[in-house]
């Protein structure tokens, strides 16, 4: 495991921490982390992954724009059923497109169909969090399950257990945001 993963490792947990806390700095820790997985998903040949990581810079810095333009104590929402099948029925399609493009383009791609449909469906994910949509967090736990075994197949042995570590926290950020909305009635 390199050192840029390690740190990586490091500022992806304290966002997801911090986003579970409902923080805007959660958002300066995903930027970082970003950049750091950007290259480590270079080097190892996950091309969605690493293109995913611009994406979520962009999103990173749009969640933090969000967060911090609205009230102190903001609550979560539900996600509409048209917001939920629309948005899973664009990220699959989005991974069945970006992975032919990857098999097409890039010969060394592992994983060309599953990376581009994590991808997708990370996407989605991202932009119900930015959104306050408490269903991203259900999005988190069933990607980062199939993460952890792509990225155990790659030898990715330090980001696997974050992406195990990930599946726990999406499970407590999920029990964490529905008690506003349960108060709410």
């Amino acid at each position: 495991m390199s050192s840029i993963e390690i740190f990586a490792i490091l500022a992806s947990l304290a966002g997801v921490i911090l986003s579970m806390a409902r923080k805007s700095l959660a958002w300066t820790c995903n930027i970082v982390a970003s950049g750091m997985f950007g290259y480590v998903f270079w080097q190892n040949s996950l091309y969605s992954d690493m293109e995913l990581q611009g994406f979520f810079l962009l999103m990173a810095v749009y969640g933090w724009w969000s967060w911090s333009q609205s009230e102190a104590d903001w609550k979560p929402e539900r996600a509409s059923k048209a917001q939920i099948s629309g948005g899973l029925l664009v990220a699959l399609l989005f991974g069945a497109g970006s992975g032919y493009l990857h098999t097409v383009y890039f010969s060394s791609v592992s994983f060309p169909y599953l990376d581009a449909t994590l991808t997708g469906l990370s996407m989605y994910g991202t932009w119900l969090a930015t959104q306050r949509k408490i269903e991203n967090w259900i999005i988190w736990v069933g990607v980062d399950i199939v993460y952890v075994g792509m990225y155990l197949s790659k030898g990715l042995w330090g980001t696997a257990l974050l992406y195990g570590v990930f599946i726990l926290l999406a499970i407590k950020g999920y029990l964490d945001w529905h008690k506003p909305l349960k108060n709410r009635g």
